[in-house]
């Protein structure tokens, strides 16, 4: 490889065989300039009220169209009472002894943990 070089550098030489005119860059930025077509100032656009509004309108719409499609994929579940809805608007007094005594269990509370959460228990709730 060095000797592809030594051999390249005898035949053409040294010199750089690219040169510049004499003042070239002297006055360069100011021909170039006068070369340029002249350029129209154009004013700045003036915004509407609708232009600054527009979107933060579209973001809430965009929200308010997520929320939607979640609530109708997601949904709320419903629940529903052991005898398939029998017990809709009845009171807690009306309840048979059948229904409690499951719910109790489930609970997981011992029967002086339940006395007590029912002799502290506000009765204006239970009215």
């Amino acid at each position: 490889m060095k000797k592809e070089e030594t051999d390249l550098l005898k035949r053409c030489g040294t010199e750089n065989p690219f040169t510049v005119p004499e003042g070239y860059f002297a006055n360069f930025t100011e021909q170039l300039m006068d070369k340029l077509p002249e350029r129209e100032v154009q004013p700045a656009p003036q915004l509407t009220l609708w232009a600054r509004v527009k979107p933060w309108v579209y973001m809430a719409a965009m929200f308010c169209g997520l929320m939607l499609s979640v609530r109708m994929f997601v949904g709320e579940k419903e629940t529903q009472s052991p005898a398939a809805g029998t017990m809709g608007d009845m009171e807690f007094s009306e309840v048979p002894d059948e229904y409690i005594d499951p719910i109790v269990d489930q609970t997981m509370m011992d029967d002086y943990t339940l006395y007590e959460y029912l002799t502290d228990a506000d009765t204006e709730i239970y009215k």
